[in-house]
């Protein structure tokens, strides 16, 4: 009866409160603030720097409230006398009469935390780090030892809890969750008087009588009394309007391929991560282990870790990223905010306020840089790039700055030989920061390690790497297949050696070739006049412009197109396969996919069809079988022709190893090439590891209703 009257005597003093705030309001003239009632009378003059209270928010307790003078607060009346001087620091309402309030401690020259009540009597003493209030309790805190340490007091400043705690707080009325040292947690009373022991690792909100525990990962549910109702072995617990849902933890099957079960996991997924490894995520940790499912390593509860690359993988615990090898040890611990891997090499990237440090480590994590670096990108084939200060340089695979950080950029690198800007001008330095070609202001682009290209306005020169020009032009030029190629102005095709010796000529009047493909088994397409042929290397026209379209040649016939349909030429430019589909794909394995009246199938290179011309889709898998579909089933053939797994399957992933995972009826199992059923359809996700050649087989758990007797 008690808490029921103090709870009624709140809620009335809060609504009156409410009522008191919308009465009023906080006017400013010249910089200063006063207060009116709701019929604009003055009942405070525009005399103080701010009205109401430090967290900027107006509203009255008790007819006071809050002012500032100074940069420091006090209280006053409506009446605009003041109740206390501007001592405070901060004044923020507690409760319907009380207030919070912080001050200079003289004991302690320390900033303290008490309470004190609308006549400015102090009611809670000035000696706390702060407070929170919550019902009829206040929840202190002080720092001691480094540590802050809660406790709980009520409003008669009688000790409730002694401050011993890593943390309390509320969790529904009049009761308390109370966090030790030891970051465990226990359910309290209003009064202090201890529920549980210390064995939970958190708790929720009690919402119908109830709370949500963590612990080890796994949910349960209490109630009010400290009674376990569901013991923590759930995966999730939800609620609604209708109450609490259950969901236990998500299985793993682990089979072989005659469906024989060698072991359960209980987990969230379970994910290969490099050879012989495996990253299992469950609700409370991110595990590594090998693939007989043993734990690797001594790092536990990592939050994510990335798949392994030349034998190690960055991993992320408590917001902070470091990198393991296969065996599981730590070669970087995880305190770097952002780590990339390179190679054989480890790019770690740390934060101090706005400023980046990079550093650069080898595979055993030892950090090889001698100095701070603001950036250090991925080694490209010659050094590290690196920028400090906002200039460039480089360094070697054992850390050594190389080419120092004095450039304004690097422009690109090839072999020995890189491209700079330096003070504004274009050179090129070797890796030993010799000068090959001396800073000049024309543009430079590097062909190899003996040529670039140095362009100056619209024309361009290319030139040994001494510097001797070796040909010019203001042609479009590019390189392809270590010559030049040159489009002169009316159309034609020059082809110059890289001694700068022109050796082909091919010029164009009224006929001009609008398109040259790459040459494929001697032969590339062109486009001349808007029809389709061949020429050679030598630019000799092989096969007549006179197909709407090509492909290019493969296994020695191109596809061509005649009358908006589809066939196949060979190299003396007969037609091998009449030119009657819509669609046609190069030959692989002398095997064709065709479509034929919306439909496809498959023809060899004589044109023989091998493969019914009436499915919605072909695929040509990498083992020479053919994943078919019809009205969305999926079956699998061979390119013989053969059916070998009917079209019934919503999926098929083919493994190459005489079985297939199929999906059928939303579920997954195994079947071999005969169709028949060796893992059944029971699993809502399967997976197969190849190197011990079982499978994993996920059994989702679906969400039940609580029911509580």
């Amino acid at each position: 009866m008690a808490q029921m009257k103090y709870f009624l005597i709140t809620v009335l003093l809060f609504f009156s409160l409410s009522v008191f705030a919308e009465a009023y309001t906080v006017f400013e003239q010249d910089g200063k603030y006063g207060i009116k009632n709701q019929q604009g009378v003055v009942l405070i003059p525009p005399l103080y720097e701010e009205l109401g209270w430090s967290e900027k928010s107006f509203s009255v307790v008790n007819k006071v409230t809050g002012y500032r003078i100074n940069d420091r607060w006090g209280l006053i009346s409506l009446t605009n006398q003041l109740i206390t001087p501007a001592e405070y620091y901060t004044l923020l309402p507690g409760s319907a009469t009380l207030i919070i309030a912080s001050k200079l401690s003289l004991s302690t020259f320390r900033i303290s935390t008490g309470c004190i009540d609308s006549s400015g009597k102090v009611i809670i003493p000035f000696k706390y780090s702060g407070m929170k209030f919550h019902s009829m309790r206040a929840i202190t805190f002080t720092l001691d030892d480094y540590k802050m340490k809660y406790g709980m007091i009520d409003f008669d400043n009688k000790l409730i809890l002694p401050q011993l705690y890593q943390n309390i707080y509320p969790i529904g009325s009049l009761r308390y969750a109370v966090q030790n040292f030891e970051n465990k947690t226990a359910l309290f009373s209003e009064n202090g008087g201890q529920i549980t022991g210390f064995v939970i690792d958190s708790i929720s909100q009690v919402y119908k009588g109830f709370a949500i525990i963590y612990q080890d990962g796994k949910q349960g549910l209490i109630d009010r009394e400290g009674e376990i109702i569901k013991e923590p072995v759930y995966r999730e617990i939800s609620l609604d309007e209708n109450g609490y849902h259950l969901r236990e933890p998500d299985t793993w099957h682990i089979l072989d391929v005659s469906n024989k079960l060698i072991q359960k996991i209980e987990a969230d997924s379970i994910v290969p991560v490099g050879e012989n490894r495996l990253k299992i995520v469950t609700s409370s940790e991110t595990l590594l282990t090998d693939t007989d499912f043993r734990s690797v390593g001594a790092e536990k509860k990592m939050n994510q870790i990335q798949s392994f690359q030349n034998g190690m993988a960055v991993f992320r615990k408590n917001k902070k990223e470091g990198v393991l090898n296969t065996s599981g040890s730590i070669l970087l611990p995880p305190t770097f905010d952002k780590i990339q891997l390179d190679g054989r090499f480890i790019l770690a990237y740390s934060f101090n306020g706005n400023k980046k440090i990079c550093d650069l480590y080898n595979s055993s994590g030892q950090k090889i840089t001698k100095k701070y670096y603001d950036q250090i990108h991925p080694y490209n084939g010659s050094y590290f790039p690196v920028s400090k200060n906002h200039f460039f340089g480089g360094l070697d695979k054992n850390g050594v700055e190389i080419i120092a950080c004095t450039y304004d950029s690097l422009l690109e690198t090839n072999d020995d030989l890189t491209v700079v800007k330096f003070m504004g001008q274009y050179g090129v330095i070797t890796t030993t920061e010799q000068w090959k070609v001396l800073p000049q202001p024309n543009r430079i682009v590097l062909i190899n390690a003996d040529r670039y290209f140095e362009i100056a306005d619209s024309t361009t020169y290319f030139k040994s790497i001494e510097g001797t020009t070796l040909y010019f032009t203001t042609n479009k030029i590019f390189v392809q297949d270590n010559n030049l190629i040159e489009h002169t102005s009316n159309g034609g095709k020059w082809i110059i050696t890289m001694s700068g010796q022109i050796i082909y000529r091919e010029e164009t009047s009224k006929e001009s070739i609008e398109k040259i493909f790459p040459s494929t088994e001697g032969l590339r397409g062109i486009k001349k006049n808007g029809k389709y042929g061949f020429i050679d290397d030598l630019g000799r026209l092989r096969i007549a412009n006179r197909y709407e379209d090509i492909m290019p040649f493969q296994e020695t016939l191109a596809a061509i197109k005649i009358l908006g349909k589809w066939g196949f030429i060979n190299k003396e430019d007969n037609i091998v396969i009449q030119p009657s589909y819509e669609e046609v794909s190069p030959f692989i394995n002398g095997r064709s996919v065709v479509r034929q009246n919306g439909k496809y199938g498959i023809i060899t290179n004589q044109g023989k069809v091998i493969l019914e011309v009436k499915y919605d889709t072909i695929q040509l898998l990498k083992n020479n079988h053919v994943l078919i579909s019809l009205e969305s089933r999926f079956g699998l053939a061979d390119l013989l022709g053969n059916i070998l797994l009917q079209l019934k399957y919503d999926s098929i992933e083919d493994l190459n190893n005489g079985f297939a995972i199929v999906k059928l009826h939303e579920k997954f199992g195994v079947v071999n090439l005969s169709g028949v059923s060796t893992i059944p359809n029971h699993y809502d996700h399967l997976i197969h590891f190849p190197e011990k050649n079982i499978f994993l087989g996920l059994k989702k758990k679906e969400f039940t209703e609580l029911v509580v007797k």
